[in-house]
């Protein structure tokens, strides 16, 4: 049995072969999600997105361009989809908070998860000090700390910005609760969005490696539906010329 409270999967529902085969994956760790279907690109009201999202350059220099520096991108508007992932990925982190005692775990849904996921996601998790606010275990962009001098070692204490997109990752309840508060409203993609309140929050982050999932966006297995200005790539946004 995995060591984790709830699982919460970011979704759009148009992508139903995506949920049927990340349904299927989980059957065979025996794990059980639940899938975030509330506020699809189509759904969008004037009322929500004035609500979450804040098209403001100036609130994105205040805040973004603070955690990222010269690794930021300039400002721009999100499209609908982006602004539905980001709102889908803050309903996920509010459940969380919400719903969890110690911490919970999200997914987006073209992850794939390694052979044997749930023994080693236990392992990983007993060999991470006892510190962490949250943990990125995928393999997004190839983005990586470790040289693999020690392979005894497989979590890594990450500087800020310190998300690594947002196919997977863990979250204490507390710092979600924290960050329901401060995320509303959002103005960037959710996984620079995440890097900017783990920064603001000044939480304790840690990446997993050798991951545990991939994007199945980014193997091919399915076809992207965001991508990175920069390199194509789905949930990039930009990591790919980031020298963290």
């Amino acid at each position: 049995m995995i060591n984790v409270e709830k699982i919460y999967v970011v979704h759009y529902t148009k992508l139903v072969e995506r949920r049927q085969k990340l349904s299927g994956i989980f059957r065979q760790h025996g794990l059980t999600a639940e899938y975030i279907f509330d506020h699809d690109k189509e759904q969008l009201t004037e009322e929500t997105l004035k609500a979450f999202y804040t098209p403001s350059e100036e609130n994105y220099n205040n805040t973004i361009l603070k955690a990222y520096g010269a690794h930021s991108d300039s400002y721009r508007t999100l499209n609908d989809a982006e602004i539905s992932c980001t709102l889908k990925h803050y309903v996920a982190i509010q459940k969380i908070g919400r719903n969890c005692q110690d911490y919970g775990l999200v997914f987006e849904d073209d992850v794939l998860l390694v052979d044997d996921f749930v023994t080693k996601f236990n392992l990983y998790l007993e060999k991470t000090p006892s510190d962490w606010d949250a943990v990125f275990m995928g393999s997004c962009c190839d983005l990586k700390l470790s040289d693999g001098s020690n392979p005894d070692q497989i979590a890594y204490l990450k500087d800020h910005p310190a998300s690594k997109c947002g196919d997977g990752y863990l979250l204490r309840s507390d710092l979600a609760r924290k960050i329901t508060k401060t995320m509303k409203p959002f103005n960037t993609i959710s996984d620079w969005e995440l890097g900017y309140q783990l920064y603001l929050h000044d939480a304790k982050v840690y990446w997993w490696e050798p991951p545990l999932l991939c994007q199945g966006s980014e193997t091919g297995l399915f076809q992207s539906t965001l991508e990175c200005s920069r390199c194509g790539r789905r949930g990039c946004n930009g990591d790919c010329n980031d020298n963290r």
